[in-house]
């Protein structure tokens, strides 16, 4: 449960179009709110500057006027032009007494205030920004020395009212904080619509993602149509839409292989109970016909401990042990085994090379097993079946290769796939397989880290076991293949 004023919690609960149209508007009034400040505070400094070189301007013409011809000064004509300068200038101040107090002129009541702790130097001139009676001034004073026209030290002090532009800036304030919401909210409106075009192509994905059903996996994604930031989303889309087709045709044909597998043996046992029990008969005959039945039961446990062992591997194959296994040396018992149905085929076995690999021998010994019976099942009366084992630097190799009819191209495409069989004619009259133990092969060897391969061509079929060879001090740990 997210918290109340939680913001990460609530911006994920939000929409991405609303998220990015938010932090579009969140930029937008950063960017508006710090141009409107500079605006203001350029506009501030514009009139500050103009205002100084106006007091400036005053101040130099009054100092003339100071200094014209020889003292005494007379004091009406000096007023008389002083009043002129500042009546020229509607919102100036002027203010001049000497350095012992005395006014000697004042346009208004103009109080220029000084630093605290400093005092006015003959030259310097000192610039301020005061209010007065609710009344803002600029202004600068300076002080004369004794030694001018005037005959005496005086301080002139020039000052200009700032409520015009106080006025102003207020105004000006407020038509840019109007300006700034209407942008705003125009910025919002355009980021909303820019975030909508620019999502449309995940709108596409997501409606083409919904027409998506398991009738309907042929769906794709239109990468013609998305931007290059989202291609490569839509590409892994299609990639695992294409696996869910596989997985859900493979699943389709096991399915139905299965129904047709366990149809016949199931068949078979109906037929045969049904034909027994048409009549009476005797003890030997019952017998003939419970032994029929119990070869369709072995058959029909082979095929279902096949079916298990295929799904314990698709779903991580789990090794029961990891022990060191002679492959020459278990190639040799399998001989052993089928040496009987060998010379019964007039088949010669040949075995060279060794090797040895990390696993659990079991299962080694039924991959063997599955490559070696399926040699003898289709090799040529008079052939030979050669099993070879090569030593590379990480890996063993196990050919069982044999003489007989070639593969097809078509074949070799779906060889290793669950209940697939080749032409029976290439079984030369033995009974039929299941079309389980090739994928058990490859099943085992890819839990060990291997895998299984095969060429055919030539009058001759090889297929390839490859495992992982055995080092010293290889430690005994349970692999698994995902």
């Amino acid at each position: 449960m997210i918290r109340a004023g939680s913001v990460p919690g609530l911006m994920f609960m939000m929409s991405l179009t609303l998220r990015l149209t938010l932090l579009f508007s969140l930029v937008s009034v950063c960017i508006l709110a710090g141009l409107g400040l500079l605006i203001q505070r350029s506009v501030e400094n514009h009139f500050a500057t103009e205002d100084f070189a106006e007091i400036e301007d005053k101040l130099n013409q009054v100092i003339s006027i100071l200094n014209q011809g020889p003292p005494p000064v007379d004091k009406d004509a000096m007023a008389a032009v002083l009043n002129e300068l500042v009546l020229s200038h509607s919102y100036l101040e002027l203010h001049i007494k000497s350095s012992s107090g005395q006014t000697l002129f004042a346009s208004g009541p103009l109080s220029f205030p000084l630093p605290a702790g400093e005092s006015l130097q003959p030259g310097k001139r000192y610039r301020a920004e005061w209010s007065s009676q609710d009344t803002g001034y600029r202004g600068i004073t300076l002080l004369l020395s004794e030694a001018t026209s005037a005959g005496q030290g005086v301080i002139i002090t020039g000052g200009i009212e700032t409520t015009r532009h106080t006025l102003f800036m207020q105004t000006f304030a407020a038509q840019l904080l109007t300006f700034m919401l209407l942008a705003t909210l125009l910025s919002t409106l355009l980021g909303w619509l820019a975030v909508r075009k620019g999502l449309a192509p995940l709108r596409l994905i997501k409606a083409r993602a919904r027409a998506v059903t398991a009738e309907r996996l042929d769906q794709r994604l239109p990468l013609e149509s998305v931007p290059t930031e989202i291609s490569d989303l839509g590409l892994e889309l299609n990639r695992m839409l294409d696996r869910l087709e596989e997985s859900f045709n493979r699943l389709a044909h096991f399915s139905s292989d299965i129904a047709h597998e366990l149809r016949t043996p199931l068949s078979n046992l109906m037929t045969q109970t049904q034909v027994s029990l048409s009549q009476s008969r005797t003890c030997e005959e019952y017998s003939d016909i419970l032994a029929s039945n119990l070869e369709e039961f072995e058959r029909l446990s082979r095929m279902i401990s096949d079916m298990l062992f295929l799904a314990k591997a698709d779903n991580g194959l789990q090794l029961p042990s990891t022990d060191r296994v002679d492959l020459a040396q278990e190639v040799g018992k399998l001989f052993d085994f089928y040496e009987a149905l060998a010379e019964d085929r007039q088949v010669t076995l040949t075995q060279q090379g060794q090797g040895s690999t990390c696993g659990d021998r079991l299962m080694i010994d039924r991959a063997l097993g599955n490559l070696i019976s399926n040699a003898v099942r289709h090799t040529l009366p008079g052939g030979l079946i050669r099993v070879e084992i090569q030593t590379d630097e990480d890996q063993v190799r196990v050919n069982v290769c044999n003489q007989g009819s070639p593969i097809s191209e078509h074949d070799l495409r779906y060889i290793f796939d669950r209940f697939y069989r080749c032409d029976p004619a290439r079984s030369h009259g033995l009974t039929e397989s299941t079309g389980l133990g090739l994928p058990i092969t490859r099943a085992i060897a890819r839990a060990h880290g291997g895998d299984v391969s095969v060429c055919s061509g030539n009058a001759e079929t090889c297929f390839t076991l490859i495992l992982p060879i055995h080092r010293q001090g290889m430690p005994n740990e349970e692999t698994a293949i995902r």
